[in-house]
């Protein structure tokens, strides 16, 4: 999993193991993970283990075992943070593997409508089949005036799973006021002043996500149980000796996420 907290920190104790209190920085995260060996730390409580053997296991059940390392948890903190809850009209920004996992936890947490931002028709369709009521493909002004005619008004929460500032004024932009954001996309801005929100009482929470606590308590047994299906996300297969042509396709956008094969 790309984080792993030690289980009995502040941080960890309230569910937040993904910033864990006793790995200073972004020591938490998954640098250097695809090297062949690793020494990870506190793995007497941040490892999960799965039943049985993957020869037990159909493709699709171990490619949906294998977004529980990353994708999937972070979808689901995105709507952790901002506390989806059952009826919530969610905007999911970010068609990627982790916006249609943002999709999946929304549907999880009993969201009513979930409106995906997306101008990619392979990304809207998966998104629909995983629970997404509608698709906007319209950006800036003329996206955010679409998505609050489409919900009758601004969203009770906004997904922003991209990292880019445009993407967060999306998110901004779609809240009706006292609206919350759940962010899980990595910044790729330096700075985003939120003094200019006062005036609307938003919520704004996020960071990396809690993959251990997440996958303890739910996300194993939902995937186990056959309740959501993230594995979709793997649109291509490709040998160890091509991993550059997957990471090409994948900033290409000619397939979602690659999974990686000996």
């Amino acid at each position: 999993m790309f984080t792993h907290g030690c289980g009995a920190c502040a941080a960890c104790l309230a569910g937040f193991d993904g910033t864990c209190d006793r790995h200073p920085g972004t020591s938490n995260w998954s640098f250097g993970f695809q090297a062949e060996y690793i020494r990870f730390n506190y793995a007497n409580w941040a490892l999960v283990k799965i039943p049985g053997q993957p020869g037990d296991y159909t493709e699709g059940m171990l490619k949906s075992l294998l977004t529980l390392a990353d994708v999937m948890p972070t979808g689901y903190h995105a709507a952790r943070s901002a506390n989806v809850a059952a009826g919530d009209k969610v905007v999911v920004i970010g068609d990627g593997a982790v916006g249609q996992c943002a999709v999946i936890a929304a549907k999880m947490r009993g969201a009513s409508q979930i409106v995906l931002m997306s101008r990619h028709e392979d990304r809207q369709q998966m998104a629909l089949a995983s629970g997404a009521t509608a698709v906007v493909a319209e950006r800036g002004e003329a996206g955010i005036q679409k998505v609050r005619a489409l919900l009758g008004g601004g969203a009770d929460a906004a997904l922003e799973c991209v990292g880019t500032g445009a993407a967060f004024e999306q998110a901004l932009g779609v809240l009706h006021n006292g609206g919350r954001i759940g962010y899980v996309g990595v910044p790729h801005y330096n700075n985003h002043a939120i003094g200019s929100t006062f005036a609307q009482n938003l919520i704004i929470a996020g960071g990396s996500a809690s993959v251990t606590t997440y996958d303890k308590h739910f996300l194993l047994k939902a995937v186990l149980d056959g309740d959501i299906n993230p594995g979709r996300v793997f649109t291509q297969t490709y040998s160890l000796a091509d991993i550059n042509q997957a990471y090409r396709d994948m900033q290409d956008r000619k397939t979602i996420k690659a999974m990686i094969t000996l």
